[in-house]
């Protein structure tokens, strides 16, 4: 089993002053011990190992977003940061240049295919 997990998260700015862009995504590189601690702290919760992912991701996806795009206050509820996907491997961008954001070990790296 490998050691991370990686996450697509589709961007979709909706804030006063964003761009209309619809090639924007976050890439998430997520150790599956942040999981596996996840579940180990809420043993009474019963979700599976990629809601946890998700869970646990979506913070890290909003504040790498948030470096490059205005975002509003809510941006899970404004569904700004939204659709996860599971990827089989790391993403190429991984590989090309240094994450945009990090936090607690959790890389996230912003793509925008507009640019």
């Amino acid at each position: 089993m490998s050691q991370f997990l990686y996450i697509h998260f589709k961007v979709t700015p909706k804030g006063v002053f964003a761009k209309s862009a619809q090639n924007q995504t976050v890439g998430i590189e997520l150790p599956v011990k942040h999981v596996e601690d996840w579940k180990q702290e809420r043993p009474h919760l019963t979700l599976s190992d990629q809601e946890v992912a998700v869970e646990v991701a979506y913070p890290v996806a909003i504040a790498a977003a948030g470096k490059f795009l205005p975002l509003t206050n809510s941006p899970l509820r404004e569904r700004e940061i939204h659709s996860p996907a599971f990827l089989p491997k790391r993403l190429g961008v991984m590989n090309e240049r240094p994450s945009d954001y990090e936090d607690n070990g959790i890389r996230a790296w912003f793509i925008d295919e507009n640019a």
